[in-house]
């Protein structure tokens, strides 16, 4: 077996070698740590998070419930929020529409509380919100509510007034740009919620030559219903099903719905029964309403 020796200036090179590597090590990872890297370029990018989206409310006449909002700030920058509070109204499509505090029959404008109403979250941090809701005696006590919790965006602008003669005056304001909204719901313990009915399903094809079902609902009872709205279609000549939808959905009371459900594209050709489903978590019963079309 033969062996190799190494001269003393080979050592001397290999030991200078390993202390280089060494020191350079110990700065690379200083400057990784005073320098974010990815991991953290990560974490500042994923822009502002509100949660939860809906608020539940099933107060009783002089009860108080909290329930809490949460605010994280995953940019890089300092991010200021103010919070407020809006009636909103909804149309047969679910498109929503803001109103003015106290303007809706359904307001819970003098019912909640919000706290607090302005927050400012440097980067990586989070805020919690309290949303209170304290139902009083009253006409309206025992009748459902809603709203929506507004969390805007702002930011400070400073502007000086040319016209001003002394050219010291700044003026101060606060423009947003861009706001969360969290849905507000109060469903007193004594309404009836379970209530909800199908009054047309239908089969449509638009100008376009877009097929689609539409299945049209109807609250009938004094409270907020959450449902869940699905189609099941069957093809008569070959037994095969489809389902389409299963999204949730809230009712209000008195209102009415409109439930559109697009047919795929490359739905084959033939005879179809369609069942249009409500399940509004009754323990009773779902609503369901069937249909007969041909695809061709």
């Amino acid at each position: 077996m033969k062996k190799n020796y190494l001269s003393l200036e080979s050592m001397l090179i290999l030991l200078l070698n390993a202390l280089f590597i060494l020191v350079f090590s110990h700065f690379l990872r200083a400057a990784t740590s005073e320098n974010p890297g990815s991991d953290d370029d990560d974490k500042y990018n994923k822009g502002v998070t509100v949660s939860p989206s809906h608020l539940n409310f099933n107060v009783d006449v002089g009860e108080i419930k909290t329930k809490t909002i949460k605010v994280t700030n995953y940019t890089g920058s300092i991010q200021k929020f103010r919070i407020k509070y809006n009636d909103f109204d909804i149309s047969k499509y679910g498109k929503s529409s803001f109103l003015e505090p106290g303007t809706s029959e359904f307001s819970m404008s003098k019912m909640i509380n919000l706290s607090p109403t302005f927050i400012e979250l440097p980067p990586g941090t989070a805020e919690v919100v309290s949303v209170t809701v304290k139902v009083s005696a009253g006409p309206n006590a025992r009748k459902a509510a809603w709203g929506v919790v507004l969390i805007e965006q702002v930011e400070e602008k400073k502007v000086l007034d040319p016209g001003n003669a002394t050219g010291e005056t700044i003026a101060f304001g606060i423009t947003p740009t861009f706001a969360f909204g969290i849905w507000v719901y109060q469903n007193p313990p004594n309404v009836d919620s379970m209530s909800v009915d199908i009054k047309s399903f239908s089969y449509e094809i638009k100008d376009d030559g877009k097929r689609i079902l539409m299945l049209s609902v109807e609250n009938e009872g004094d409270g907020i219903s959450f449902a869940k709205a699905y189609v099941e279609m069957t093809n008569l000549n070959t037994g095969e099903q489809v389902s389409l939808g299963g999204k949730s959905y809230t009712i209000l009371p008195g209102y009415k719905r409109v439930f559109m459900f697009d047919l795929p594209d490359d739905l084959p050709k033939g005879n179809y029964s369609a069942v249009g489903v409500m399940d509004y978590n009754s323990e009773d019963e779902i609503v369901a309403a069937e249909l007969e079309l041909t695809i061709e």
